[in-house]
Parts: structure tokens; C-alpha cells; sequence
């Protein structure tokens, strides 16, 4: 049986949609690929037509963009539903939001999560000094986690 990644991403659209299109198509063949995701402007409207047949995909719609402590606890919540489903062997996050609630909720249950930034939230320029000290706060405390960060 083929070893199972998990990918998840808020950020489903531009650099992160391509890089995920590559990425699942080039594995797919040597392993079972699930995408945790939701939808963005950028998203193509016929997106699953970019990726192999094979690749499974699963809409997470409370997990998006802005920050809702609602929602956030919605979408931690439905992560960790999905990985107790799916079984993956392996978990990688991908953009700010998804790395971390991810990391979050996965932590402590998997032994191989991996986070993939795509670029920080904390070095938007085009927000306020104070926005950016926070999220810059939350990734320091959340890079604490068992997990390995990959940067491109």
C-alpha cells in the first residue's frame, strides 16, 4: 500500500497552486496525494483538471484567509478530523494560515508534518506595524512545534 500525504493549504491559488500542481503530479505514481484546501480568487474555477486523476481532494471551508477565532477553531477541528480519517503517513502545510493551524493541530500525532511558509504574514508590507508584531509573535511560538520547516 502506498505511503499517504496530506497537503493542506489555505492559500489555494498562484506560487502555492502551482507548486502543489508539480509537486502532486510528480508523486503520485509512489504515493496516495489528498489536498486539505479552500477556495481563492486566484484558484482556478477548473482547478482539478491541472492535477493527475489520481490526487484526492478534500474542501476545508473554514479555513480561509482572515483571522476568525470562529472559524480558526472550525478549521482545527476539521484538520484534525480529516488526518484521523485519511491516515496520512505524511503531513505537509503550506502558507501562514494553514502552517499554523496544521502544526497545531497535528503536532504530537505525526512524526513526519513538514511547513512550507511560501512567505511569512509577518513581512507584508501592507500591514500595520502592530499586525505584522503579532504574527510574528504566533509563528515564533508555533515554530516550537514538531515539525520541519521547508523554505523555498
Amino acid at each position: 500500500m502506498a505511503k499517504r500525504i496530506l497537503f493542506v493549504t489555505e492559500a489555494f491559488g498562484g506560487g502555492v497552486f502551482t507548486y502543489l500542481t508539480e509537486l502532486s503530479n510528480q508523486l503520485v505514481n509512489d504515493f496516495d496525494i489528498c489536498i486539505a484546501y479552500n477556495l481563492r480568487d486566484q484558484t482556478p474555477r477548473d482547478f482539478e483538471s491541472f492535477f493527475d486523476p489520481r490526487v484526492h481532494f478534500i474542501r476545508v471551508n473554514s479555513l480561509t484567509r482572515s483571522i476568525s477565532p470562529s472559524k480558526d477553531l472550525r478549521a482545527f477541528k476539521d484538520l484534525k478530523r480529516i488526518a484521523e480519517d485519511y491516515k496520512p503517513d505524511i503531513i505537509h502545510v503550506h502558507s501562514s494560515k494553514a502552517g499554523v493551524l496544521g502544526r497545531l493541530a497535528f503536532t504530537g500525532h505525526y512524526k513526519k508534518l513538514y511547513y512550507t511558509p511560501h512567505g511569512y504574514s509577518f513581512l507584508m508590507q501592507d500591514s500595520f506595524a502592530l499586525k505584522r508584531a503579532l504574527y510574528w509573535i504566533i509563528e515564533k511560538a508555533v515554530a516550537l512545534t514538531h515539525s520541519t520547516t521547508i523554505w523555498m
